[in-house]
C-alpha cells in the first residue's frame, strides 16, 4: 500500500512539473516577438548583386540602383515600385503564370494606368532541376517577358530573401521596404507606410491575393497625394 502511494506521489508531481514545462512554453510563444527574416511585410527588402539579362546579354546588376531611399508615403517624386518574382524555369506553376505576369508588367507602367510604374523583375533559380543561363534565355524569350532575369542559380538571393519554393511574389516600396509578400501565410496583408503596421487588403481578410491586386491596392494607398 505504502509503495502504491509513493508511485502515485511521485507521478502526481511528474504531471506538475510536465505542466509547468509547458505552461512555460506556452508563455514564450506567446510573449516573443517573431525574428524578422528581412523579407515579410513591413521589413527592408535584402540588396544584391547579380547579372541579369535584359534581352541582348547579361550585364551587372545592382538591386540598389532600383531604390529611392528618401520616398515617403506621400511623396510627390515618381519614384516606380518594385515586383519581384523568384521563378524555376522547370516550375510548372511558373510557367502557367509566366504570360500573365508579363501582362502585368506592361500593365502597371505610368503610360497604362494611374497609380505609380512598377518595375518588374525575374530572379530564376534552382529548386526543382538542374538549369543553365541558356533555359533562364529560353523562358524568358518564350513567354515574352520583357523585363530583367537575375541570375540566382546559385540561390543564394532566394536564401537572403527567405524563398523556398516558385513562384514566389513580393512588392516592395521605392524605400526597399516589403510591402506584400505572397509567402506569407496571410498574403492579404501589406504594409502601410504612413502607419507603418499591416493592414489588410480590402475585399482579402482571408482570401489569397495575387500580385496584381497587391500592386493596385497598395500603390495607390502609399502612392501619393
Amino acid at each position: 500500500m505504502l509503495v502504491n502511494q509513493d508511485a502515485s506521489a511521485r507521478s502526481d508531481a511528474g504531471l506538475i512539473v510536465m505542466s509547468m514545462f509547458f505552461a512555460g512554453i506556452l508563455i514564450v510563444a506567446f510573449t516573443t516577438s517573431p525574428i524578422a527574416s528581412g523579407t515579410q511585410v513591413g521589413e527592408r527588402a535584402p540588396i544584391f548583386s547579380a547579372d541579369a539579362y535584359d534581352g541582348t546579354s547579361w550585364k551587372s546588376f545592382e538591386f540598389e540602383d532600383l531604390l529611392d531611399l528618401s520616398w515617403t508615403w506621400n511623396s510627390t517624386e515618381d519614384s516606380p515600385w518594385i515586383a519581384v518574382e523568384f521563378l524555376d524555369t522547370d516550375c510548372g506553376y511558373c510557367k502557367n503564370s509566366a504570360t500573365e505576369v508579363g501582362q502585368w508588367s506592361e500593365m502597371y507602367t505610368a503610360e497604362q494606368w494611374i497609380g505609380p510604374d512598377v518595375i518588374f523583375i525575374a530572379i530564376a533559380v534552382e529548386f526543382v532541376a538542374e538549369s543553365s543561363r541558356a533555359e533562364v534565355v529560353e523562358f524568358r524569350t518564350q513567354y515574352e517577358n520583357n523585363f530583367l532575369y537575375v541570375d540566382d542559380l546559385d540561390i543564394d538571393i532566394a536564401k537572403d530573401w527567405d524563398v523556398a519554393s516558385t513562384p514566389s511574389y513580393f512588392l516592395v516600396q521605392p524605400d526597399g521596404i516589403v510591402a506584400w509578400n505572397s509567402g506569407q501565410a496571410t498574403n492579404s496583408l501589406g504594409w502601410d507606410a504612413k502607419e507603418e503596421k499591416s493592414i489588410s487588403l480590402n475585399g482579402f481578410d482571408d482570401g489569397y491575393v495575387q500580385l496584381n491586386e497587391a500592386i493596385e491596392q497598395l500603390t495607390m494607398r502609399n502612392g501619393g497625394e
